[in-house]
């Protein structure tokens, strides 16, 4: 039965995945780090999509961990975002 919630954070030096019960208790978790940002110019930061991309290729960790993907009801995104300043 699908009941356990999947949270996948992409930061900005790794991509961490966390798996809860219903209850909220933490069941697995996994990091993979990703490469840094760099910066062309002052002010200036990438990152190559790629890279983010590449690290969500270690969220089989989380099934070597005992999360059964058939388990998971629900999956929370989160990333980070760029400002601007004008």
């Amino acid at each position: 039965m699908a009941e356990n919630l999947l949270a996948i954070d992409n930061g900005t030096q790794s991509v961490r995945a966390l798996l809860f019960d219903p209850r909220g208790k933490l069941i697995a978790k996994q990091r993979v780090p990703i490469e840094p940002y760099y910066s062309d110019a002052p002010g200036l930061a990438e990152q190559k999509p790629k890279s983010s991309e590449r690290s969500l290729s270690g969220l089989p960790g989380l099934m070597a961990a005992g999360c059964l993907k058939d388990s998971i009801a629900a999956v929370a995104l989160t990333t980070s975002a760029g400002q601007s300043s004008s």
